[in-house]
Protein backbone atom coordinates (compact mmCIF):
# COMPACT_ATOMS: atom_id res chain seq x y z
CA UNK A 1 0.00 0.00 0.00
CA UNK A 2 1.45 3.10 -0.94
CA UNK A 3 0.54 6.93 0.22
CA UNK A 4 -1.26 7.32 -3.22
CA UNK A 5 -4.01 4.73 -2.88
CA UNK A 6 -4.18 5.64 1.18
CA UNK A 7 -4.99 9.40 0.11
CA UNK A 8 -7.24 8.54 -2.72
CA UNK A 9 -9.59 6.38 -0.70
CA UNK A 10 -12.88 7.72 -0.08
CA UNK A 11 -16.11 6.41 1.75
CA UNK A 12 -18.81 4.36 0.01
CA UNK A 13 -21.95 5.13 -1.39
CA UNK A 14 -24.65 5.68 1.17
CA UNK A 15 -27.25 4.16 -1.57
CA UNK A 16 -27.54 0.71 -0.66
CA UNK A 17 -25.70 -0.24 -4.09
CA UNK A 18 -27.85 2.70 -6.49
CA UNK A 19 -31.17 4.67 -6.11
CA UNK A 20 -33.81 2.43 -7.94
CA UNK A 21 -35.57 5.65 -9.77
CA UNK A 22 -39.04 3.30 -10.49
CA UNK A 23 -39.28 0.55 -7.99
CA UNK A 24 -40.08 0.99 -4.41
CA UNK A 25 -39.61 -1.80 -1.92
CA UNK A 26 -40.93 -0.51 1.09
CA UNK A 27 -40.59 -1.84 4.78
CA UNK A 28 -42.63 -0.58 7.53
CA UNK A 29 -40.77 -0.98 10.56
CA UNK A 30 -43.79 -0.03 12.81
CA UNK A 31 -46.03 -2.95 11.36
CA UNK A 32 -42.75 -4.99 12.47
CA UNK A 33 -43.16 -3.78 15.99
CA UNK A 34 -46.77 -4.11 16.13
CA UNK A 35 -46.64 -7.60 14.84
CA UNK A 36 -43.74 -8.73 17.52
CA UNK A 37 -45.78 -7.02 20.64
CA UNK A 38 -48.93 -8.73 19.13
CA UNK A 39 -47.47 -12.11 18.51
CA UNK A 40 -45.54 -12.01 22.03
CA UNK A 41 -49.09 -11.02 23.77
CA UNK A 42 -50.20 -14.28 22.25
CA UNK A 43 -48.05 -16.29 24.45
CA UNK A 44 -48.09 -17.40 28.33
CA UNK A 45 -45.62 -15.49 30.67
CA UNK A 46 -42.16 -16.43 30.45
CA UNK A 47 -42.18 -18.62 27.16
CA UNK A 48 -39.48 -18.80 24.86
CA UNK A 49 -39.86 -16.99 21.80
CA UNK A 50 -37.28 -16.59 19.27
CA UNK A 51 -37.81 -14.13 16.55
CA UNK A 52 -36.69 -15.64 13.24
CA UNK A 53 -34.17 -13.20 10.93
CA UNK A 54 -32.58 -16.12 9.11
CA UNK A 55 -31.41 -14.79 5.47
CA UNK A 56 -31.40 -11.13 5.90
CA UNK A 57 -34.69 -11.71 7.53
CA UNK A 58 -36.55 -13.16 4.86
CA UNK A 59 -35.34 -10.30 2.45
CA UNK A 60 -35.98 -7.20 4.88
CA UNK A 61 -32.96 -6.36 5.74
CA UNK A 62 -31.08 -8.26 8.81
CA UNK A 63 -29.58 -5.19 11.10
CA UNK A 64 -32.48 -3.03 10.28
CA UNK A 65 -35.44 -5.88 11.91
CA UNK A 66 -32.69 -6.62 14.60
CA UNK A 67 -32.14 -3.31 15.97
CA UNK A 68 -36.26 -2.55 15.68
CA UNK A 69 -36.96 -6.03 17.55
CA UNK A 70 -33.80 -5.21 20.17
CA UNK A 71 -35.89 -1.67 20.83
CA UNK A 72 -38.85 -3.85 21.31
CA UNK A 73 -37.70 -6.05 23.75
CA UNK A 74 -36.66 -9.20 22.03
CA UNK A 75 -34.37 -11.18 23.48
CA UNK A 76 -34.22 -14.34 21.51
CA UNK A 77 -33.06 -14.46 17.76
CA UNK A 78 -32.98 -17.26 15.23
CA UNK A 79 -30.27 -17.01 12.28
CA UNK A 80 -28.85 -18.82 9.72
CA UNK A 81 -24.91 -18.28 9.96
CA UNK A 82 -22.16 -17.26 12.07
CA UNK A 83 -21.76 -14.44 9.72
CA UNK A 84 -25.40 -13.09 9.88
CA UNK A 85 -25.05 -13.53 13.91
CA UNK A 86 -21.71 -11.41 14.16
CA UNK A 87 -23.86 -8.74 12.12
CA UNK A 88 -25.96 -8.68 14.92
CA UNK A 89 -23.68 -8.38 17.33
CA UNK A 90 -21.83 -5.67 15.42
CA UNK A 91 -24.73 -3.72 16.10
CA UNK A 92 -24.52 -3.67 19.57
CA UNK A 93 -27.74 -6.46 19.94
CA UNK A 94 -26.91 -8.66 23.06
CA UNK A 95 -29.84 -11.36 23.70
CA UNK A 96 -28.96 -14.77 22.40
CA UNK A 97 -28.58 -15.43 19.17
CA UNK A 98 -29.20 -18.99 17.88
CA UNK A 99 -27.51 -20.03 14.86
CA UNK A 100 -30.75 -22.41 13.49
CA UNK A 101 -28.17 -24.24 10.72
CA UNK A 102 -25.16 -26.63 11.76
CA UNK A 103 -21.60 -25.12 11.58
CA UNK A 104 -18.27 -26.53 10.67
CA UNK A 105 -15.59 -27.50 13.44
CA UNK A 106 -13.88 -24.97 11.96
CA UNK A 107 -16.23 -22.38 12.75
CA UNK A 108 -16.23 -23.09 16.56
CA UNK A 109 -13.78 -20.60 17.65
CA UNK A 110 -15.59 -18.13 15.48
CA UNK A 111 -19.16 -18.64 17.06
CA UNK A 112 -17.76 -18.86 20.81
CA UNK A 113 -15.94 -15.60 20.56
CA UNK A 114 -19.06 -14.21 19.75
CA UNK A 115 -20.93 -15.96 21.94
CA UNK A 116 -23.75 -17.43 19.15
CA UNK A 117 -25.81 -20.42 20.27
CA UNK A 118 -24.82 -23.33 18.00
CA UNK A 119 -27.35 -25.87 16.83
CA UNK A 120 -25.99 -29.04 16.87
CA UNK A 121 -26.99 -32.29 14.80
CA UNK A 122 -23.62 -34.58 15.57
CA UNK A 123 -21.40 -35.11 18.65
CA UNK A 124 -18.39 -34.13 16.47
CA UNK A 125 -18.99 -30.60 16.79
CA UNK A 126 -18.99 -30.76 20.27
CA UNK A 127 -15.09 -31.29 21.41
CA UNK A 128 -14.04 -28.70 19.19
CA UNK A 129 -16.77 -26.16 20.77
CA UNK A 130 -15.41 -27.09 24.43
CA UNK A 131 -11.86 -26.40 23.23
CA UNK A 132 -12.55 -23.06 21.82
CA UNK A 133 -14.06 -22.02 24.85
CA UNK A 134 -11.70 -22.86 27.35
CA UNK A 135 -9.06 -21.46 25.32
CA UNK A 136 -11.30 -18.22 25.46
CA UNK A 137 -12.67 -18.41 29.01
CA UNK A 138 -16.12 -18.80 27.56
CA UNK A 139 -18.91 -20.99 27.94
CA UNK A 140 -20.49 -22.16 24.80
CA UNK A 141 -24.55 -22.52 24.65
CA UNK A 142 -25.71 -25.41 22.68
CA UNK A 143 -29.25 -26.75 21.31
CA UNK A 144 -29.71 -29.80 19.89
CA UNK A 145 -31.84 -30.86 16.86
CA UNK A 146 -33.89 -33.55 16.86
CA UNK A 147 -35.34 -35.49 14.12
CA UNK A 148 -38.51 -35.70 14.53
CA UNK A 149 -40.03 -36.12 11.10
CA UNK A 150 -38.55 -33.84 8.61
CA UNK A 151 -35.84 -35.77 7.88
CA UNK A 152 -33.58 -33.09 7.36
CA UNK A 153 -31.46 -32.23 9.41
CA UNK A 154 -31.06 -33.52 12.94
CA UNK A 155 -29.78 -35.67 15.69
CA UNK A 156 -31.66 -39.25 15.26
CA UNK A 157 -33.69 -39.77 18.09
CA UNK A 158 -32.25 -43.04 19.98
CA UNK A 159 -28.61 -41.29 19.74
CA UNK A 160 -30.01 -37.94 21.63
CA UNK A 161 -29.51 -39.41 25.12
CA UNK A 162 -25.64 -39.78 24.22
CA UNK A 163 -24.85 -36.50 23.02
CA UNK A 164 -26.74 -34.63 25.74
CA UNK A 165 -24.68 -36.88 28.43
CA UNK A 166 -21.21 -36.17 26.40
CA UNK A 167 -22.13 -31.99 25.97
CA UNK A 168 -22.85 -31.71 29.81
CA UNK A 169 -19.86 -33.26 31.03
CA UNK A 170 -17.64 -31.09 28.87
CA UNK A 171 -17.06 -28.02 31.32
CA UNK A 172 -17.13 -24.57 28.91
CA UNK A 173 -20.41 -26.69 27.48
CA UNK A 174 -24.05 -25.48 28.62
CA UNK A 175 -26.55 -27.38 26.96
CA UNK A 176 -29.86 -24.75 26.51
CA UNK A 177 -32.03 -26.03 24.39
CA UNK A 178 -33.99 -29.07 22.91
CA UNK A 179 -36.33 -28.36 19.79
CA UNK A 180 -37.08 -30.00 16.35
CA UNK A 181 -39.51 -28.88 13.25
CA UNK A 182 -42.03 -30.87 12.26
CA UNK A 183 -42.90 -31.83 8.14
CA UNK A 184 -46.45 -29.58 8.40
CA UNK A 185 -48.95 -28.53 10.48
CA UNK A 186 -51.41 -31.64 9.92
CA UNK A 187 -48.29 -33.70 11.57
CA UNK A 188 -46.88 -31.00 14.07
CA UNK A 189 -48.98 -32.76 17.02
CA UNK A 190 -47.20 -35.91 16.41
CA UNK A 191 -44.34 -34.75 16.16
CA UNK A 192 -44.47 -32.55 19.08
CA UNK A 193 -45.56 -35.42 21.46
CA UNK A 194 -42.56 -37.55 20.43
CA UNK A 195 -39.77 -34.31 20.86
CA UNK A 196 -41.53 -33.87 24.41
CA UNK A 197 -41.32 -37.79 24.92
CA UNK A 198 -37.85 -37.42 24.15
CA UNK A 199 -37.14 -34.12 26.41
CA UNK A 200 -39.15 -36.14 29.30
CA UNK A 201 -36.73 -38.83 29.27
CA UNK A 202 -33.95 -36.59 29.54
CA UNK A 203 -35.15 -34.65 32.61
CA UNK A 204 -35.64 -38.64 34.04
CA UNK A 205 -32.02 -39.25 33.76
CA UNK A 206 -30.91 -35.49 34.57
CA UNK A 207 -29.28 -34.77 31.26
CA UNK A 208 -32.66 -32.16 30.04
CA UNK A 209 -31.60 -28.98 28.56
CA UNK A 210 -32.90 -25.70 30.38
CA UNK A 211 -35.37 -25.22 27.42
CA UNK A 212 -38.00 -26.95 24.86
CA UNK A 213 -39.02 -25.17 22.20
CA UNK A 214 -41.38 -26.30 19.02
CA UNK A 215 -43.64 -24.60 17.37
CA UNK A 216 -42.79 -22.32 14.35
CA UNK A 217 -45.83 -19.65 12.60
CA UNK A 218 -47.67 -22.53 11.21
CA UNK A 219 -47.86 -24.36 14.09
CA UNK A 220 -48.47 -21.15 16.13
CA UNK A 221 -51.61 -20.64 14.32
CA UNK A 222 -52.83 -24.46 13.97
CA UNK A 223 -52.08 -26.11 16.99
CA UNK A 224 -51.61 -23.34 19.75
CA UNK A 225 -51.24 -25.67 22.48
CA UNK A 226 -47.80 -26.36 21.86
CA UNK A 227 -46.87 -22.85 22.31
CA UNK A 228 -46.09 -23.09 25.88
CA UNK A 229 -42.98 -25.47 24.93
CA UNK A 230 -41.33 -22.22 23.26
CA UNK A 231 -42.11 -20.94 19.92
CA UNK A 232 -39.57 -19.80 16.83
CA UNK A 233 -41.88 -17.65 14.92
CA UNK A 234 -40.49 -16.47 11.52
CA UNK A 235 -43.34 -15.59 8.27
CA UNK A 236 -45.73 -14.13 10.68
CA UNK A 237 -43.62 -11.50 12.41
CA UNK A 238 -43.67 -10.14 8.72
CA UNK A 239 -47.41 -10.05 8.26
CA UNK A 240 -47.56 -12.78 6.30
CA UNK A 241 -49.66 -16.47 6.77
CA UNK A 242 -47.75 -19.64 6.03
CA UNK A 243 -48.90 -21.17 3.22
CA UNK A 244 -50.91 -23.83 5.01
CA UNK A 245 -53.03 -21.24 6.68
CA UNK A 246 -53.31 -19.01 3.74
CA UNK A 247 -54.66 -21.69 1.43
CA UNK A 248 -57.54 -22.51 4.13
CA UNK A 249 -58.35 -18.88 3.99
CA UNK A 250 -57.50 -18.45 7.67
CA UNK A 251 -57.44 -14.85 8.60
CA UNK A 252 -55.23 -13.28 10.73
CA UNK A 253 -56.46 -9.38 10.94
CA UNK A 254 -54.40 -8.48 13.95
CA UNK A 255 -51.08 -8.70 11.80
CA UNK A 256 -49.57 -5.85 9.16
CA UNK A 257 -47.57 -6.75 5.92
CA UNK A 258 -44.29 -5.35 6.62
CA UNK A 259 -42.74 -5.21 2.90
CA UNK A 260 -44.96 -4.00 0.04
CA UNK A 261 -43.88 -3.10 -3.69
CA UNK A 262 -44.79 -0.61 -6.56
CA UNK A 263 -43.29 0.70 -9.57
CA UNK A 264 -44.67 2.85 -12.08
CA UNK A 265 -45.70 3.29 -15.54
CA UNK A 266 -43.00 4.40 -17.76
CA UNK A 267 -44.45 4.20 -21.09
CA UNK A 268 -48.02 3.53 -22.60
CA UNK A 269 -48.37 2.46 -25.91
CA UNK A 270 -51.66 1.82 -28.24
CA UNK A 271 -52.00 -1.58 -30.00
CA UNK A 272 -54.04 -2.69 -33.06
CA UNK A 273 -55.47 -5.83 -33.42
CA UNK A 274 -53.04 -8.31 -34.33
CA UNK A 275 -50.16 -7.02 -32.53
CA UNK A 276 -47.26 -9.18 -30.91
CA UNK A 277 -45.50 -8.16 -27.60
CA UNK A 278 -42.42 -8.96 -26.53
CA UNK A 279 -39.57 -11.48 -26.97
CA UNK A 280 -40.18 -14.64 -28.89
CA UNK A 281 -44.19 -13.74 -28.99
CA UNK A 282 -45.84 -16.08 -31.15
CA UNK A 283 -50.33 -15.36 -29.83
CA UNK A 284 -51.09 -12.00 -31.65
CA UNK A 285 -53.87 -9.54 -29.76
CA UNK A 286 -57.21 -10.52 -30.19
CA UNK A 287 -58.28 -6.15 -30.30
CA UNK A 288 -57.33 -3.24 -29.68
CA UNK A 289 -55.46 -2.64 -26.43
CA UNK A 290 -53.55 0.00 -24.65
CA UNK A 291 -50.54 -1.53 -22.86
CA UNK A 292 -48.32 0.24 -20.20
CA UNK A 293 -44.83 -0.79 -19.37
CA UNK A 294 -43.38 -1.21 -15.97
CA UNK A 295 -39.88 -1.04 -15.76
CA UNK A 296 -39.64 -4.50 -13.29
CA UNK A 297 -39.04 -7.99 -14.50
CA UNK A 298 -38.07 -11.69 -13.49
CA UNK A 299 -33.96 -9.45 -12.37
CA UNK A 300 -36.04 -7.86 -9.90
CA UNK A 301 -37.83 -11.04 -8.50
CA UNK A 302 -40.90 -11.47 -10.50
CA UNK A 303 -41.85 -14.92 -11.88
CA UNK A 304 -42.42 -15.43 -15.66
CA UNK A 305 -45.28 -17.70 -14.52
CA UNK A 306 -47.55 -14.46 -13.64
CA UNK A 307 -48.30 -14.34 -17.24
CA UNK A 308 -51.37 -16.93 -16.46
CA UNK A 309 -53.34 -14.95 -14.30
CA UNK A 310 -51.18 -12.35 -12.72
CA UNK A 311 -52.26 -8.68 -12.45
CA UNK A 312 -51.23 -5.13 -10.45
CA UNK A 313 -53.14 -2.78 -9.30
CA UNK A 314 -53.56 0.95 -11.31
CA UNK A 315 -55.79 2.98 -9.92
CA UNK A 316 -57.36 0.76 -7.37
CA UNK A 317 -57.87 -1.52 -10.99
CA UNK A 318 -56.88 -4.76 -11.86
CA UNK A 319 -54.34 -4.54 -14.88
CA UNK A 320 -53.33 -8.34 -15.90
CA UNK A 321 -50.25 -9.16 -17.14
CA UNK A 322 -49.92 -9.06 -20.88
CA UNK A 323 -46.65 -10.31 -23.30
CA UNK A 324 -43.88 -12.22 -21.68
CA UNK A 325 -42.18 -11.05 -18.20
CA UNK A 326 -38.64 -9.81 -19.34
CA UNK A 327 -35.37 -9.03 -17.32
CA UNK A 328 -35.99 -5.74 -15.96
CA UNK A 329 -39.77 -4.90 -17.60
CA UNK A 330 -43.06 -5.84 -17.92
CA UNK A 331 -46.04 -5.42 -19.67
CA UNK A 332 -49.67 -5.00 -18.87
CA UNK A 333 -53.17 -4.70 -19.90
CA UNK A 334 -54.48 -0.59 -19.23
CA UNK A 335 -57.38 -0.62 -21.97
CA UNK A 336 -60.15 -0.88 -19.75
CA UNK A 337 -58.56 1.72 -17.10
CA UNK A 338 -59.42 5.34 -18.26
CA UNK A 339 -57.36 8.38 -17.83
CA UNK A 340 -54.03 6.37 -17.43
CA UNK A 341 -50.80 8.08 -17.83
CA UNK A 342 -46.97 7.89 -17.18
CA UNK A 343 -45.83 8.13 -14.09
CA UNK A 344 -49.17 6.31 -12.24
CA UNK A 345 -48.43 4.00 -9.45
CA UNK A 346 -48.76 0.47 -9.68
CA UNK A 347 -49.11 -2.05 -6.83
CA UNK A 348 -47.11 -5.35 -6.97
CA UNK A 349 -47.55 -6.43 -3.24
CA UNK A 350 -49.96 -4.25 -0.46
CA UNK A 351 -52.39 -2.18 -0.60
CA UNK A 352 -53.85 0.40 -3.01
CA UNK A 353 -56.95 2.35 -1.85
CA UNK A 354 -59.51 -0.63 -1.17
CA UNK A 355 -57.59 -3.03 -3.50
CA UNK A 356 -54.65 -5.21 -2.18
CA UNK A 357 -52.20 -7.90 -3.32
CA UNK A 358 -51.43 -10.26 -0.93
CA UNK A 359 -47.54 -11.40 -0.99
CA UNK A 360 -49.83 -15.12 -0.85
CA UNK A 361 -51.48 -14.80 -3.99
CA UNK A 362 -49.07 -13.63 -5.81
CA UNK A 363 -46.84 -16.30 -4.37
CA UNK A 364 -49.62 -18.86 -5.39
CA UNK A 365 -49.89 -17.92 -9.19
CA UNK A 366 -45.85 -17.63 -9.17
CA UNK A 367 -46.29 -21.66 -8.21
CA UNK A 368 -44.28 -20.95 -5.40
CA UNK A 369 -44.31 -19.97 -1.30
CA UNK A 370 -44.45 -16.10 -0.18
CA UNK A 371 -41.12 -16.68 1.99
CA UNK A 372 -39.07 -17.04 -1.52
CA UNK A 373 -41.06 -13.90 -3.26
CA UNK A 374 -39.81 -12.12 -0.16
CA UNK A 375 -36.64 -13.10 -0.56
CA UNK A 376 -35.90 -12.25 -4.36
CA UNK A 377 -37.32 -9.11 -3.64
CA UNK A 378 -35.46 -8.09 -0.50
CA UNK A 379 -32.26 -9.02 -2.76
CA UNK A 380 -32.92 -7.14 -5.84
CA UNK A 381 -34.54 -4.01 -5.22
CA UNK A 382 -33.18 -1.25 -2.63
CA UNK A 383 -35.24 -1.49 0.61
CA UNK A 384 -36.72 1.79 1.93
CA UNK A 385 -37.35 1.97 5.67
CA UNK A 386 -40.25 3.57 7.33
CA UNK A 387 -41.61 4.71 10.50
CA UNK A 388 -44.73 5.85 11.74
CA UNK A 389 -44.96 6.57 7.72
CA UNK A 390 -42.18 8.43 8.06
CA UNK A 391 -38.99 7.26 5.64
CA UNK A 392 -35.75 6.74 7.63
CA UNK A 393 -34.10 5.01 4.35
CA UNK A 394 -31.02 7.47 4.19
CA UNK A 395 -30.72 6.96 8.23
CA UNK A 396 -30.76 3.12 7.98
CA UNK A 397 -29.59 2.54 4.36
CA UNK A 398 -26.02 4.96 5.49
CA UNK A 399 -25.65 2.65 8.30
CA UNK A 400 -26.49 -0.63 6.58
CA UNK A 401 -23.84 0.44 3.92
CA UNK A 402 -20.91 1.47 5.64
CA UNK A 403 -20.37 -1.75 7.19
CA UNK A 404 -21.64 -4.73 4.61
CA UNK A 405 -18.68 -4.30 2.61
CA UNK A 406 -15.87 -3.94 5.49
CA UNK A 407 -14.45 -6.94 6.58
CA UNK A 408 -12.78 -7.17 9.90
CA UNK A 409 -10.40 -9.75 10.17
CA UNK A 410 -8.71 -11.41 13.53
CA UNK A 411 -4.81 -11.64 13.48
CA UNK A 412 -2.12 -12.88 16.11
CA UNK A 413 1.34 -13.61 13.54
CA UNK A 414 2.30 -11.47 11.26
CA UNK A 415 2.58 -14.91 8.77
CA UNK A 416 -2.00 -14.63 8.70
CA UNK A 417 -1.67 -10.85 7.33
CA UNK A 418 -2.85 -11.23 4.04
CA UNK A 419 -0.52 -11.43 1.31
CA UNK A 420 -1.35 -7.68 -0.34
CA UNK A 421 -0.30 -6.15 3.22
CA UNK A 422 2.84 -6.72 5.28
CA UNK A 423 3.57 -5.04 9.17
CA UNK A 424 5.16 -1.93 7.52
CA UNK A 425 1.74 -1.32 6.01
CA UNK A 426 -0.15 -1.36 9.21
CA UNK A 427 2.60 1.03 11.19
CA UNK A 428 2.63 3.13 8.21
CA UNK A 429 -1.06 3.71 8.75
CA UNK A 430 -1.18 4.14 12.29
CA UNK A 431 1.55 6.86 11.86
CA UNK A 432 -0.65 8.51 9.09
CA UNK A 433 -4.39 8.62 10.60
CA UNK A 434 -3.84 8.95 14.61
CA UNK A 435 -2.61 11.86 13.85
CA UNK A 436 -2.88 14.45 16.16
CA UNK A 437 -2.20 11.64 18.73
CA UNK A 438 -0.05 9.66 17.04
CA UNK A 439 3.53 7.94 18.19
CA UNK A 440 7.00 7.94 16.29
CA UNK A 441 7.31 5.26 14.47
CA UNK A 442 9.69 2.94 16.27
CA UNK A 443 7.10 2.92 19.42
CA UNK A 444 3.92 1.80 16.81
CA UNK A 445 6.19 -0.69 15.11
CA UNK A 446 7.42 -2.20 18.73
CA UNK A 447 4.13 -2.29 19.31
CA UNK A 448 2.61 -3.89 16.45
CA UNK A 449 5.17 -6.74 16.65
CA UNK A 450 4.62 -6.99 20.03
CA UNK A 451 0.91 -7.74 19.51
CA UNK A 452 1.80 -10.07 16.36
CA UNK A 453 4.46 -12.38 18.48
CA UNK A 454 7.05 -10.55 16.43
CA UNK A 455 8.90 -9.48 19.16
CA UNK A 456 10.11 -11.31 21.73
CA UNK A 457 7.70 -12.48 24.77
CA UNK A 458 5.30 -10.62 22.74
CA UNK A 459 1.54 -11.67 22.71
CA UNK A 460 -1.71 -10.06 21.50
CA UNK A 461 -3.87 -9.69 18.47
CA UNK A 462 -4.57 -6.80 15.59
CA UNK A 463 -7.94 -6.74 14.21
CA UNK A 464 -7.76 -4.83 10.45
CA UNK A 465 -10.77 -3.19 8.88
CA UNK A 466 -10.78 -3.94 4.88
CA UNK A 467 -12.83 -3.22 1.89
CA UNK A 468 -10.98 -3.97 -1.55
CA UNK A 469 -7.83 -5.01 -0.47
CA UNK A 470 -7.98 -1.26 1.36
CA UNK A 471 -7.25 -0.85 4.80
CA UNK A 472 -9.51 1.31 6.76
CA UNK A 473 -8.96 0.61 10.64
CA UNK A 474 -6.49 -1.15 13.11
CA UNK A 475 -6.81 -2.04 16.20
CA UNK A 476 -3.70 -3.26 18.45
CA UNK A 477 -4.09 -5.16 21.20
CA UNK A 478 -1.35 -6.78 23.71
CA UNK A 479 -1.73 -8.97 26.49
CA UNK A 480 -0.09 -8.20 29.99
CA UNK A 481 1.14 -10.75 32.37
CA UNK A 482 -1.94 -11.76 34.58
CA UNK A 483 -1.65 -9.87 37.75
CA UNK A 484 -4.97 -9.94 39.40
CA UNK A 485 -6.89 -6.43 40.25
CA UNK A 486 -4.80 -4.55 36.45
CA UNK A 487 -6.60 -5.81 33.07
CA UNK A 488 -4.72 -8.49 31.09
CA UNK A 489 -5.51 -6.93 27.69
CA UNK A 490 -4.21 -3.41 27.02
CA UNK A 491 -5.68 -1.89 23.45
CA UNK A 492 -2.50 0.46 22.41
CA UNK A 493 -4.13 1.72 19.42
CA UNK A 494 -7.36 2.53 17.93
CA UNK A 495 -7.43 4.25 14.25
CA UNK A 496 -9.92 4.75 11.78
CA UNK A 497 -9.26 6.27 8.18
CA UNK A 498 -9.89 10.11 8.40
CA UNK A 499 -12.62 9.40 5.24
CA UNK A 500 -14.49 6.69 7.28
CA UNK A 501 -14.76 8.24 10.94
CA UNK A 502 -18.61 8.89 12.39
CA UNK A 503 -19.90 5.95 10.32
CA UNK A 504 -19.74 3.53 13.15
CA UNK A 505 -16.53 1.69 12.37
CA UNK A 506 -14.75 2.67 15.78
CA UNK A 507 -17.20 1.77 17.81
CA UNK A 508 -17.57 -1.96 15.88
CA UNK A 509 -13.41 -2.49 15.88
CA UNK A 510 -13.96 -1.61 19.63
CA UNK A 511 -16.43 -4.22 20.02
CA UNK A 512 -15.09 -6.84 18.46
CA UNK A 513 -11.96 -6.46 20.16
CA UNK A 514 -13.29 -6.77 23.53
CA UNK A 515 -15.09 -9.76 22.45
CA UNK A 516 -11.34 -11.39 21.07
CA UNK A 517 -10.03 -10.25 24.16
CA UNK A 518 -9.48 -13.39 26.72
CA UNK A 519 -9.99 -11.34 29.87
CA UNK A 520 -10.93 -7.72 30.84
CA UNK A 521 -9.38 -4.92 28.09
CA UNK A 522 -7.96 -1.52 29.28
CA UNK A 523 -6.74 1.48 27.35
CA UNK A 524 -4.46 4.94 27.45
CA UNK A 525 -6.25 7.88 26.24
CA UNK A 526 -4.59 11.67 26.30
CA UNK A 527 -7.02 13.51 28.16
CA UNK A 528 -7.50 15.71 25.21
CA UNK A 529 -8.76 12.92 22.39
CA UNK A 530 -12.28 13.27 21.68
CA UNK A 531 -12.64 9.30 21.67
CA UNK A 532 -13.50 9.45 25.36
CA UNK A 533 -17.21 10.03 24.89
CA UNK A 534 -17.13 7.00 22.92
CA UNK A 535 -15.01 5.07 25.27
CA UNK A 536 -17.62 5.53 28.13
CA UNK A 537 -21.16 5.08 25.98
CA UNK A 538 -19.42 1.49 25.02
CA UNK A 539 -18.49 0.63 28.53
CA UNK A 540 -15.63 1.72 29.39
CA UNK A 541 -15.11 3.49 33.01
CA UNK A 542 -12.20 6.29 33.92
CA UNK A 543 -12.46 5.66 37.79
CA UNK A 544 -8.73 4.92 37.15
CA UNK A 545 -5.99 7.51 36.73
CA UNK A 546 -2.94 6.36 35.42
CA UNK A 547 0.48 8.51 36.03
CA UNK A 548 4.04 7.92 34.47
CA UNK A 549 7.10 8.65 36.02
CA UNK A 550 9.50 8.76 32.71
CA UNK A 551 12.78 8.62 33.22
CA UNK A 552 15.46 11.02 31.25
CA UNK A 553 12.65 12.78 30.53
CA UNK A 554 12.32 16.19 32.59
Amino acid sequence: MNNKDKDSLSPPLVQREYEDPWNKLNIDLEALKFNYRYLKSQLPPGVLFYAVIKSDAYGHGLKEIGKVLSESGCMHYAVESPQEGIRLRNEGITGEILLMNPIPTWMAELSVRHSLSVSVINESILQPLEDAAQLMGKICRIHLNVNIGLNRLGVAPSKVHKIAKEAISKTHIELDGLFGQSRDSTSALESFKHLKKIYEKLKLEDVAPYYLHFANSSTFLAHPETVAAGVRLGILLYGVLPPEQYKIKTKLNQLKPVMSLKTEIVQIRQLPKGSKIGYRSKEQTERDLIIGTIPIGYNHGLDRKLLNGGYVIVHEKKAPFIGAISMNSSTVDITEIKDTKIGDEVLIIGRQGKQEIDINELAEKSDTIAAELMMRFGNSIARNYQIDEQDVTSEIVIEQEKTDDIHIRYFQTENELPEWMNLYDIVNFLQTHLMPFDDPKDVISTAVEYALSAHPGGKGFILLATIDKKLLGVIVCIQLNKVGIIPENLIVYVCVHQNYRGKGLGSRLIREAIDCADGDVKLHLEKTNPSIKLYKKLGFNDNYIEMRFLKGVK
